[in-house]
């Protein structure tokens, strides 16, 4: 029994150890994407795009519940480019997590006007039609999605929306630039710099 105790605890304490040396990993890993813009646009290559629409998911219905969908940067392109829109609106994604595998994930909302887009915004109906898909309420969908997915989709949202807020200097008026991976915005007229508050996922 005690021999038996041993082993069963040695194993618990090895995933435990992996589970934790995994996650620090991946932390170390968006920490490098947030303060590297040079990494964080490498990522962007072969990263997943979740797309939103004036904070709205993008959801596919797939009884009982809805799924998420994820698209590739070639994917993005195609879908910009065939709306007529341009390739520089993905400028706008911001960064929101990694798989264990290290490959990034983006959002990106391509109803709201950021400063970097070129074109208005793209309207809804078009977007759903192409996507076969809806954007909806993350709030009405909250039930049938995985916890995961509401996690993810939650910090997505909370991030476009803070930068959606945050175009401007508080103190100058002036226009502000956020970083590749969406983790701060600067006013180049005065070097300062604007964090996401509030939320500790965002940071």
């Amino acid at each position: 029994m005690a021999i038996y105790c041993g082993i069963a605890y040695r194993r618990k304490s090895f995933w435990c150890y992996r589970l934790l040396s995994t996650y620090v990993t991946k932390m170390r890993y968006l920490f490098e994407l947030k303060e590297d813009d040079d990494a964080c646009k490498k990522a962007l290559q072969t990263g997943a795009f979740y797309l939103f629409h004036n904070l709205s998911p993008m959801l596919q219905k797939s009884e009982p519940q809805y799924l998420v969908p994820k698209y590739s940067l070639l994917e993005l392109e195609r879908l910009l480019g065939k709306l007529g829109q341009n390739t520089q609106r993905i400028e706008d994604s911001v960064l929101i997590g990694c798989s264990e595998q290290h490959d990034a994930w983006f959002a990106l909302d391509i109803g709201l006007n950021h400063s970097s887009s070129i074109n208005a915004s793209l309207q809804k109906p078009e977007m759903e039609t192409e996507l076969r898909g809806s954007f909806m309420d993350l709030r009405k969908a909250f039930l049938q999605l995985n916890a995961k997915d509401v996690s993810l989709l939650s910090t997505a949202q909370a991030l476009l929306r803070w930068h959606d807020a945050h175009q401007f200097c508080s103190r100058s008026g002036q226009p502000t630039k956020k970083n590749v991976a969406g983790s701060k915005r600067i006013c180049p007229a005065n070097n300062i710099i604007y964090y996401p508050q509030g939320c500790p996922e965002l940071i």
